[in-house]
């Protein structure tokens, strides 16, 4: 079916660089040619010449109280300033209806670190559990933004480094597109904290003074910001007399599947992207007036960028190319929106955004990169490119005139699963774990859990800080205290569920445990096994194919690696953990792995992580933008020191014994922590049959929402009311009631409040029209998988769908809530349409519809 694509428009903006807080100063200072790349004096205390483009300015957070702001990072506090601005420009900041339907997706590379910084950089004393609760999840960011702001159409959270917030950007387009919601708030933010600072300073690529991109020495500097956008669809903006500042046209992402940190020396990967951006908006490289590079100063990324474009525009004229980095240096996940805004801002007024600092250029760098001077000169049709650690490429092709570019159509796809894989504590294959689902019996031996320790030490030291400091007392009430500390010696009664005696080569044709994690090594399986069920081969078609992963916790290992080697010099720092450090470099490992090259997006949005990435697969896939999706989330056991403060503030529930791991449960204990992966392969069901492929289930629609009440954790009613809408959009968006639904597969994780939030969502959608819909939940078999808890149970689903038969809900004898109707008992059940809900920890709910 050809639908017309929806015109994106640009309706708000909000800006935080180190040239200025708001518009009009980062205009002026855009225009009167100001850099802020100074002597840092915050990262002098470690390194030499230390330089940073750094946010130094007094902002006004007075709409917030003294608690809130004590809570909250910069990260979320830029985000929040940002977003604000944005919404208040675009004229919905106060507009209640119009943000319950908006939805937000966040940018960043170092979420979630500025809690830890006293632990990173040795002064114990100063650590806050108040910024640890609020403001230590690496999503945490989305839900405090989202709470203040008012936001209630579902969060993302975009982890891919660089490209981080261009990311975000694109998927809001393509929310808009698929008529999720008529506006999205898009932000990129990132702070810069000692670990980034550290890791580029030991690659030895910082700048000794100013980045000069595309000349003179080579090197970037490295700056700090955030940016947000408003993007609404055209014909609301108009309806509403809304100021429009540009027309987002097209987006498009790819991945080198070459090197951790490297670029691919044929610039393949940056080309593909660049053509596919120009395919979805319908446009030709003439068409092209000026394109914002990159342009980070360092040797490889200046001499790949500039041969990309040399490829991209071979027979046309050359456009017009800048850096704009040589102005407020490289904003890493902020960089491509803060860049971005820069041109929306000054383009206006036709004068393009010189390359500053510039001198004489580099060998293999011979584009007209405006130098130093504005250049004067009308720009209607402009390219925003940036690229990423991991090969993460993305471009972006904006009009300063909307409706200038006739739009474009896609041929509306069906989304269908073909191919599953997954490994576990109960199975390495879906086989395996299917039979473990199955078998009443069944029972699996725990793994125990030893802290390194040097982890050990300072977790003791934390907790006496914490007693001294009283906390605990402070935040929970005088009755509240801390477990004792002997559970991590006690090994025999503190276990979790963990794969165990996996033989990598017996699941891979090639396989390097010199290059591999637990994680990557558990993706890289299960992937595997999805494109075999799939029959879906990868030979020199990898730019056919695109990769959605969810991350919930990451790399832990070796972040926990990169974390130590920073003490007790930063210096010193192990430069070999760097880039597997951040979230993406599990999909990177996978995408190198396989030679996968299309659109390639890491989410790192928390528990069920992996249900965002099924969403936005399942965009992909339905506007015919790649032909399959790989969609995942994985997780890995690490002893770290999150895993030993849940354990003993009694956050989660470590047993010898995988029986007691009760969901539902009458007095549930909370929740065992496992680990694993789980992938799906999507694809339009017609194109799987043309190949031969069983179609498993279609994913007929989904709903998203988030709750505003991240920083009250009594407002129960809300949260389970904010997942019942995403329910019921998920229902609309299938084109069925209610009544329609044979199952009910739930996802929590077992906690009193995350069961309670479910039921209550269950019960407010059925209680009236199906009271008696059969209710399921099979984290307890596999323990909780955080990032792909939802996908693990889903192919459980699938599973039932084909026998037409439900197992019982393991472990769990007597239930909490007798208005459900949960399943007891294996059972044999007509099953057509499969509701399956997950959450994330911070408010952020999912539904989706199943089709057998």
């Amino acid at each position: 079916m050809k639908t017309n694509r929806k015109r994106v428009v640009i309706t708000g903006m909000g800006i935080l660089s180190s040239l200025a807080e708001n518009l009009q100063d980062f205009k002026d200072a855009l225009l009167n040619k100001k850099h802020g790349v100074t002597n840092s004096e915050r990262f002098s205390t470690w390194f030499e010449n230390a330089r940073a483009a750094e946010v130094l300015h007094d902002i006004d957070y007075s709409a917030l109280s003294d608690e809130v702001i004590a809570s909250l990072d910069n990260a979320a506090l830029w985000a929040y300033k940002v977003g604000k601005d944005a919404l208040s420009q675009a004229g919905l900041v106060d507009n209640k209806p119009h943000l319950q339907e908006t939805g937000l997706i966040v940018g960043v590379s170092s979420a979630g670190t500025e809690a830890f910084l006293p632990l990173f950089e040795q002064r114990i004393e100063d650590f806050s559990l108040r910024k640890a609760l609020f403001s230590g999840g690496f999503s945490s960011c989305c839900s405090s933004v989202s709470t203040l702001l008012g936001l209630q159409g579902g969060v993302e959270l975009v982890a891919t480094a660089c490209t981080a917030s261009p990311n975000a950007v694109g998927m809001a387009f393509d929310y808009i597109q698929n008529g999720k919601s008529k506006t999205m708030l898009a932000v990129g933010t990132e702070p810069i904290y000692l670990p980034t600072f550290a890791g580029f300073y030991a690659l030895n690529v910082m700048h000794p003074d100013a980045c000069t991109p595309f000349s003179g020495n080579p090197g970037m500097s490295i700056g700090e910001g955030a940016g947000a956008l408003v993007l609404e669809d055209y014909e609301h903006a108009v309806a509403r007399g809304a100021t429009i500042y540009g027309e987002i046209l097209s987006y498009a992402t790819s991945c080198d599947a070459f090197h951790e940190t490297g670029p691919d020396p044929r610039a393949s990967g940056a080309v593909q992207v660049m053509l596919k951006a120009m395919e979805n908006a319908g446009i030709t490289p003439d068409q092209i007036d000026y394109v914002n590079a990159h342009g980070t100063g360092t040797e490889a990324n200046d001499r790949i960028e500039t041969l990309a474009m040399e490829k991209v525009f071979a027979g046309y004229e050359m456009p017009l190319v800048s850096s704009t980095k040589s102005y407020f240096g490289h904003n890493i996940g902020a960089a491509g929106i803060v860049e971005l805004i820069a041109c929306l801002v000054t383009l206006p007024d036709n004068r393009v955004l010189p390359t500053l600092n510039f001198t004489n250029a580099r060998p293999n760098c011979g584009l007209d990169y405006v130098p130093n001077a504005f250049r004067d000169q009308k720009i209607n049709v402009f390219m925003k490119n940036n690229y990423a650690f991991g090969g993460n490429n993305c471009s972006m092709i904006v009009s300063m005139e909307p409706c200038s570019i006739p739009v474009t159509h896609f041929d509306q796809k069906r989304v269908a699963i073909s191919g599953t894989g997954a490994v576990s504590a109960i199975g390495h294959t879906i086989n395996e774990i299917l039979d473990g689902v199955w078998k009443r019996n069944h029972t699996v031996e725990l793994g125990g859990v030893t802290f390194p320790d040097d982890t050990l030490a300072e977790a003791k030291a934390l907790q006496a800080v914490l007693e001294n400091t009283h906390q605990f007392e402070a935040l929970f009430g005088d009755e509240y205290r801390l477990t004792t500390a002997t559970l991590p010696e006690d090994n025999e009664h503190f276990k979790t569920f963990q794969v165990t005696g996996l033989e990598p080569r017996k699941h891979l044709r090639r396989f390097d445990p010199r290059k591999a994690t637990r994680g990557g090594t558990f993706a890289l399986i299960a992937l595997s096994e999805a494109l075999g069920q799939a029959k879906r081969k990868i030979k020199r078609d990898g730019d056919a194919l695109g990769m959605v992963m969810g991350m919930a916790s990451g790399p832990q290992e070796t972040t926990y690696k990169y974390l130590q080697s920073l003490k007790p010099d930063p210096r010193k720092v192990r430069t070999s953990e760097f880039p597997g450090s951040l979230m993406n470099s599990i999909p990177t490992f996978c995408g190198i792995s396989e030679g996968i090259k299309g659109y390639t997006t890491t989410l790192a949005t928390g528990e069920n992580a992996a249900l965002g990435a099924l969403t936005y697969g399942y965009e992909i896939i339905r506007q015919n933008l790649q032909l399959q999706v790989l969609v995942g989330g994985v997780d890995e056991y690490f002893p770290s020191m999150s895993l030993y403060m849940n354990a003993v503030t009694q956050k989660l529930h470590m047993t010898s014994e995988a029986r007691e791991y009760q969901i539902y449960g009458k007095d549930p204990k909370g929740y065992v922590p496992g680990e694993g992966a789980c992938m799906l392969l999507l694809e339009d069901p017609q194109r799987a049959k043309e190949r031969g492929v069983e179609v498993l289930a279609e994913v007929a629609g989904y709903g998203k929402s988030c709750s505003n009440s991240y920083f009250d954790a009594s407002k129960q009613d809300e949260k389970s009311s904010s997942m019942a809408l995403a329910i019921a959009r998920a229902l609309a968006d299938a084109g069925i009631t209610a009544q329609a639904v044979d199952l009910v597969c739930g996802t929590s994780n077992g906690s009193i409040d995350s069961s309670r939030i479910e039921i209550e969502a269950i019960c407010e959608i059925f209680a009236a029209v199906k009271p008696d819909v059969p209710v399921v939940n099979y984290n307890a078999c596999f323990g909780f998988v955080a990032s792909a808890a939802g996908l693990l149970n889903l192919i459980v689903i699938i599973d039932c769908i084909k026998k037409q038969a439900v197992p019982a809900i393991p472990h769990t004898v007597e239930f909490f809530d007798e208005r459900i109707n949960f399943v007891r008992e294996p059972r044999s059940l007509a099953l057509r349409h499969v509701l399956l809900v997950g959450a994330t920890e911070g408010g952020n709910y999912y539904a989706f519809v199943i089709k057998g």
